[in-house]
């Protein structure tokens, strides 16, 4: 694992116990809880990529996605998502 799936491993780790606990507590909004469990599986995912060795790669074709974006949002899973970011962002 390099420096950068090292650390975007580290940050997802802390996310998802962040949102464990956030979930976890009965003030929970049963309004906001079905957004944070698909945020925790999307994340579950990332993590299982990464020890895996598959982070990065897209889930469609198998091409690698730009790191630089994975940094920003570690859970996108294919080029299209990238290419979507991307947009956005070049709008701001």
């Amino acid at each position: 694992m390099d420096l950068n799936t090292n650390e975007i491993y580290s940050d997802l780790r802390k996310t998802k116990n962040e949102l464990l606990k956030r979930i976890s507590n009965e003030n929970c909004s049963s309004l906001v809880r079905p957004y944070i469990e698909e945020e925790l599986t999307d994340i579950e995912t990332a993590i299982k990529k990464i020890e895996n060795g598959t982070f990065g790669t897209c889930e469609l074709s198998g091409e690698l996605m730009p790191m630089e974006l994975l940094q920003i949002i570690p859970t996108l899973k294919t080029i299209d998502d990238c290419k979507t970011v991307s947009y956005v962002i070049s709008q701001h």
